[in-house]
């Protein structure tokens, strides 16, 4: 058995080709993302004129929201997100600045935070529903009828926030840390080995929900692996072991030391970490385009904590997990905490 070096994004960001090439398919450490994203578009040389207009607006947008109030980060958040999402529809499928574009998703206010949720339209051909084409490119899930999802349990699997969710929704956390991660190659076989920190009683319900688990030496191991035809294995081997591994659920965020993955003990509301973090900022700004005043109403005291939380360290999650998700390769940035 021989250790594989990390390479194509594996396992969070894998694609079966790579969009533009950069950075020897390793992690790439980024000081400003903005003008990494003009370098991509230029480097992709296809509408760049329609593209890097998006881009300033996302920017824009984002450099606003900032430092904006609480109430006006929502908003402002949003549509930075909606730019971003159309230059990453456009880099992979070249939609082009003529087809009609629309925002996909609508919110449902039911006048408290934990009771509302948003909708998701199915995708049309003749226009770009950017909520939903978002969601079938970066997890391959088809909208193909008008989905509610509730807010209170779409923010279950936001990893980012889970202590304070836990904390106010007074659950049990749902999530199992890995660490000590490994990959590895045996002959024409791959796989990913790392450590499960979790009480031994969630094991059983681990490995009810479809992980592969071992316990080594009386420590549970998950061990995810792939028999491959070949004794050097290619991007689409690393691909292949990589929908095997999120088709059962793996969550993550980036960090100052790197991308933490987490196990998810809970059955339901498996939501991707990218999506929860779109659709919550969605209807969030909905709230204070709509009905500002509505903004601190429909939360209660210990749920505007949530919100700051929220607000405070998810947006730029979901900047460098979408860059990610893009480029099919981690993406850190230098030299400043998160």
């Amino acid at each position: 058995m021989t250790e594989l070096k990390e390479k194509y994004g594996f396992p969070l960001f894998t694609k079966e080709t790579n969009l533009v090439y950069l950075g020897h398919e390793r992690k790439l450490i980024i000081s400003d993302l903005w003008a990494f994203w003009d370098y991509v578009i230029k480097k992709k040389n296809t509408d760049k004129k329609f593209l890097l207009s998006l881009l300033e607006q996302a920017k824009n947008f984002y450099n606003a929201a900032e430092n904006a109030p609480l109430s006006t980060k929502p908003l402002l958040f949003y549509y930075s997100f909606l730019n971003l999402a159309k230059i990453v529809l456009n880099l992979e499928y070249n939609y082009g600045e003529k087809i009609h574009y629309l925002h996909g998703i609508s919110e449902r206010n039911n006048n408290s935070f934990r009771r509302s949720g948003v909708t998701l339209q199915p995708i049309e051909t003749s226009k770009i529903k950017v909520a939903s084409e978002l969601y079938k490119l970066f997890n391959g899930v088809t909208i193909d009828a008008n989905t509610t999802i509730n807010l209170k349990n779409l923010l279950s699997h936001c990893v980012g926030i889970h202590r304070a969710y836990s904390e106010i929704y007074r659950q049990n956390e749902a999530f199992c840390k890995l660490s000590d991660v490994e990959y590895f190659k045996n002959g024409m076989q791959i796989g990913m080995k790392a450590k499960i920190q979790c009480d031994g009683r969630d094991i059983t319900t681990l490995k009810n929900l479809g992980y592969s688990i071992e316990k080594i030496e009386n420590i549970p191991y998950l061990i995810e692996s792939l028999q491959t035809n070949r004794y050097n294995p290619a991007r689409e081997d690393y691909h292949s072991l990589s929908q095997q591994i999120l088709t059962k659920g793996i969550w993550y965020y980036v960090g100052d030391n790197g991308y933490n993955m987490y196990l998810s003990k809970q059955k339901q509301h498996r939501y991707p970490t990218e999506m929860i973090i779109y659709w919550t900022i969605f209807y969030l700004g909905s709230i204070t385009r709509y009905r500002p005043n509505l903004f601190k109403e429909i939360f209660n005291d210990m749920e505007q904590w949530l919100m700051s939380e929220f607000l405070t360290t998810q947006p730029k999650q979901f900047l460098y997990l979408t860059t990610a998700k893009m480029l099919g390769q981690k993406v850190m940035k230098a030299y400043t905490s998160f």
